[in-house]
């Protein structure tokens, strides 16, 4: 197997950076702000591009949540699976409403 490119390591790492800074922004945002700044002055990345891909993991995350009430039993079911996708989804609001400004 091939070694990646340049750019394909850099979507890589930016992939795993917006989880990382999912993951952390929803324990100590501060963290993530730090995270989010230390990439950006690599000059690999702008600040947008690294929340774009931290909203992109929050929302497929709450995505695949809800992908689990096809196979409810019932509508009571289907909605409680729904109310676990409800904090994936703000958090990828909180991710994008972000200012670091």
């Amino acid at each position: 197997m091939p070694l990646p490119t340049v750019q394909q390591a850099a979507d890589i790492d930016l992939a795993a950076a917006g989880d990382d800074i999912a993951a952390r922004w929803r324990q100590v945002p501060a963290e993530a702000v730090a995270l989010v700044n230390e990439l950006v002055a690599t000059g690999r990345f702008t600040a947008g591009e690294v929340l774009d891909q931290a909203v992109d993991a929050a929302t497929q995350t709450g995505l695949l949540a809800l992908t689990q009430t096809h196979d409810a039993p019932d509508p009571s079911t289907a909605a409680k699976l729904c109310l676990g996708a409800v904090p994936h989804l703000v958090l990828a609001i909180s991710l994008a409403s972000a200012d670091l400004d």
